[in-house]
């Protein structure tokens, strides 16, 4: 026992600035890791929006396009702003887009697609049936032609006559679009492509197409 009136000496802590120094550094590291994830969580990239519907099978026109701002981190497959170039050039709505939608990759295919109320029509077109430079995708007006319809003479008006499925030449069976455009051999002027046409129509183009009544009118791309 100690003697009475000492008391007993606490036990002396020992001090180590060293490491006092590094905890004040572990929180200051903490804290400017904290703000840098902070800042990056609120970065915005721009993206595309949809603001008109788009059906399925077809191309989004550049009309449609609206540049917005969303957080760069997110997991959302985004199409991005610089990169709508790519859109009418080479991709179709996978299925029908509503407005005031934000593009996603899953949204697009490569391939144009078919619905319900749509055909394809395979069509053997002479030169002077269509303009040339056709591509894949361009929206095109189908016209009933025939060789009847034709000046009546110097100074005369053009002869409008019955062409097959009782339309009249020089009307329009259809407005379209270019689906698929065949390369021909070289040895002539024909061109064979399909044209995406209303399933009501495909009918009557397919039987002005058999007597080579049919042509095409290349029509601007923001057109519907």
């Amino acid at each position: 026992m100690s003697p009475p009136g000492e008391r007993i000496p606490s036990a002396v802590r020992e001090r180590r600035p060293g490491m006092a120094i590094l905890a004040v550094l572990l929180a200051a590291a903490g804290g400017l890791g904290s703000l840098v994830m902070a800042q990056k969580s609120g970065e915005k990239v721009s993206a595309v929006e949809v603001t008109q519907r788009v059906a399925a099978g077809e191309h989004i026109p550049s009309s449609a396009l609206r540049e917005i701002q969303v957080a760069k981190d997110t997991s959302v497959p985004f199409v991005r702003w610089e990169q709508r170039g790519q859109l009418a050039a080479k991709y179709f709505a996978a299925s029908d887009i509503m407005p005031s939608t934000l593009l996603t990759g899953p949204m697009l295919t490569d391939q144009p697609g078919v619905t319900t109320n749509q055909a394809v029509v395979g069509l053997s077109l002479k030169s002077g049936q269509y303009p040339p430079g056709l591509r894949e995708g361009d929206k095109v007006q189908v016209v009933a032609v025939g060789s009847s319809a034709m000046p009546a003479g110097a100074g005369g008006s053009a002869t409008a006559s019955p062409a097959p499925g009782g339309t009249t030449n020089g009307s329009q069976l259809a407005s379209g679009s270019v689906r698929q455009v065949f390369k021909s051999d070289g040895s002539n002027s024909n061109l064979s492509l399909s044209v995406l046409v209303p399933a009501g129509t495909s009918g009557a183009i397919a039987q002005a197409a058999s007597a080579g009544n049919v042509a095409l009118v290349l029509l601007p791309s923001s057109s519907n």
